[in-house]
Parts: structure tokens; C-alpha cells; sequence
């Protein structure tokens, strides 16, 4: 089976541009050594190395979680002067250096699904990153998720930047646009939670359509709440 790794993006995301996707291929290198066994370990770190020769410490520098795959990535990490890594963490560096270690650890029979949840806070250099990811040819294989709040985003957000060079790229996108729940299918909804018949449940579906608009992630907390303060029996 394939690894699955994601990113919840924030407010604050924009302040660190490059962190979101950093963290999120980091997540990935404990799900390697948790999925291969010791002899497989050993080969992937092997090829690693070979890979990025000297490169492998500022690569350890990078995603902290890759020494987990070999001990030797440590003292090699160790190595690196803090000045060197700066001067190679600019964004077109550092693309490059995850691109590289996903065309390493990713396969058919391993993909890698990677999900980044709220992408409106994404800025330019972490979608450009994405971009570099999906538009590749050398190897890696990679699935991605990403969503976003469509009444956060003005026409002119890179996201939209990003969609069009996808397809530039040929690269298969499906827009998928989420709505709320109508009256009857939250009715249909309430009346399975409740066990209830959709006659007697309308009255309080209606209520709480009129609250929640019909959002599935309002209704639930909506009714969460009632139930808490004992008002669902």
C-alpha cells in the first residue's frame, strides 16, 4: 500500500511559506520506517545516500524525521554548517531536494497520497512546491488532495495560478465543489441519526437548517451541542 501524509494550512502559514510542505513530507519518513521491514530500510537508505551523496546531511537538515530511516543520517546532519543550510534553503533548493527524496521513496506499488487542507492561507512558494510535485516526469508517484474555502479566495489567489499551470502541464484535475445539505436530505439525515421518522423529525431538521445553513460540519457541532445540554432524548 501507498502513505498517506497531510497539512492543515492557517493564518499564520504565510509567515513560514515553506514549513506546511516541509512538515508534511517529514510526517512521511516515520511512515517508511514503520511500513519497511529492517532489510528494506537498509536498501532505501542505501539509495538514499548514493542519491544525494554529500547532499544527505542538508537533506537530514531539512526533514529531521530521516535520520529515523538510518542512524547515519544523524552524524551526517551534524556535519552541515548552519550557514550552508541557508544559503541552499531558498524555495527552488528546497522543491528540488523534496522532489528529489519523493522520486526515491515513492513507487506504483508505493504511492504517496498527500493532502493539504485549507489552501487559501497556501502563499505563492507553497503552491509553487506543489506545482514542481505534480508536473514531475522523472518517477515520482504522488496523488494529491487539497481543498479550500471557495468564499476565502479572490479570483486573483495563486491557487487558481496553480490550477492553470496544472493544466498546462497535462496534468488530470477534478474540481469537485461542495455545497451544503439541502432541507430534505438533513431531514433524511436527523431522522437516520435519531432513528426517528422523517415526518417527526422535520420539525427540528428545520431548526436546524435555519441555524447551520445546511453545513454538514455546523450541523454536526449543532447537534452536539443539544445533545450535551440534554435536549435530544
Amino acid at each position: 500500500g501507498g502513505y498517506v501524509i497531510k497539512h492543515k494550512f492557517d493564518a499564520i502559514s504565510q509567515d513560514r511559506p515553506l514549513s506546511g510542505v516541509i512538515s508534511a513530507v517529514n510526517q512521511l519518513c516515520l511512515k517508511i520506517k514503520d511500513r519497511l521491514t529492517s532489510q528494506r530500510l537498509a536498501a532505501l537508505s542505501k539509495k538514499l545516500k548514493d542519491d544525494f551523496g554529500a547532499d544527505i546531511g542538508l537533506l537530514a537538515r531539512m526533514l529531521p524525521n530521516v535520520c529515523a530511516l538510518s542512524p547515519e543520517f544523524s552524524i551526517l546532519a551534524g556535519k552541515v554548517e548552519d550557514g550552508s543550510t541557508s544559503d541552499k534553503m531558498n524555495a527552488q533548493n528546497v522543491s528540488y531536494t523534496l522532489l528529489r527524496f519523493i522520486r526515491l521513496v515513492s513507487s506504483p506499488k508505493r504511492p504517496i497520497m498527500l493532502f493539504l487542507d485549507d489552501l487559501q492561507w497556501a502563499d505563492d512558494t507553497a503552491l509553487d512546491v506543489i506545482h514542481t510535485f505534480l508536473s514531475d516526469r522523472m518517477g515520482s508517484c504522488m496523488f494529491f488532495v487539497g481543498t479550500y474555502r471557495d468564499n476565502e479566495v479572490q479570483i486573483s489567489h495563486a491557487l487558481f495560478d496553480l490550477m492553470e499551470r496544472l493544466e498546462i502541464s497535462n496534468v488530470p484535475l477534478n474540481n469537485v465543489s461542495l455545497t451544503g445539505l439541502d432541507q430534505k436530505h438533513l431531514n433524511e439525515m436527523i431522522s437516520d441519526a435519531l432513528c426517528l421518522y422523517p415526518r417527526i423529525s422535520k420539525s427540528l431538521s428545520d431548526i436546524v437548517f435555519q441555524k447551520t445553513k445546511g453545513n454538514p460540519f455546523f450541523v454536526l457541532e449543532f447537534m452536539q451541542s443539544l445533545q450535551s445540554r440534554g435536549l435530544l432524548q
